[in-house]
């Protein structure tokens, strides 16, 4: 903070994480998978719903986000049984990704 009181452009365009979150219906589609992956390594939580998807790509695609996830020091939660929560731990500083869990519920 400055003499006068200024803030940092830092803080100013700093939004919560409950306000990036990204929601998809994820289909047997490789390459929206990896896309996904960057939007998640850029700060942008992912709630992902496999519900179109078999078994088999259902868990071949939560392992992939859920490794992704691991790999970027982050948490998997579920939010009901086809729809999980991906973010990077640091995303949950703020409090407000577990404001919008608990006003799902």
């Amino acid at each position: 903070m400055g003499l006068f009181g200024r803030k940092n452009k830092n803080q100013e365009s700093k939004k919560q994480a409950s306000e990036l979150i990204i929601m998809e219906q994820i289909l047997d589609d490789d390459e929206k998978a990896a896309m996904l992956v960057n939007e998640l390594k850029n700060g942008h939580p992912l709630v992902i719903n496999f519900e179109e998807l078999d078994l088999m790509g259902a868990n071949k695609f939560l392992a992939f986000f859920t490794g992704a996830t691991y790999a970027l020091d982050g948490r998997t939660l579920k939010i009901n049984e086809a729809t999980y929560l991906f973010a990077r731990n640091v995303d949950f500083e703020d409090g407000s990704l577990m404001n919008f869990l608990n006003e799902l519920e």
